[in-house]
């Protein structure tokens, strides 16, 4: 167990707002441990993946968040709409959080 967390996480968005595989719906969200074997719901993608949980990465010290690309366009308006579902929408840290936003996106 890292109890204290990572020095420093550094994420994508997709555009369902999922965050290192922790796709909305999913019973992981919840999850106290370090690490999870999770499955990707995109059929076009390799279903199986192994993932640092939310419980993790907001108990690293800095934590990084990119949301690039008109894709996203529909994550950023419903979190500055604030809603909280989306799993990114649920993303802290212990000392720093960042998020770097697409100029256009804002």
């Amino acid at each position: 167990e890292l109890s204290s967390g990572i020095n420093a996480e550094y994420g994508g968005v997709g555009s369902d707002g999922h965050v290192a595989s922790l796709f909305p719906h999913s019973n992981t969200l919840h999850s106290t441990a370090d690490f999870l074997h999770t499955h990707s719901p995109d059929p076009s993608v390799s279903p199986h993946r192994l993932t640092a949980s939310l419980d993790l990465i907001s108990r690293s010290r800095r934590v990084v968040v990119v949301v690039v690309g008109e894709g996203k366009r529909t994550v950023v308006d419903r979190l500055r709409q604030g809603d909280l579902e989306m799993p990114v929408a649920k993303v802290d840290a212990a000392e720093k959080l960042i998020w770097y936003v697409q100029k256009d996106l804002l």
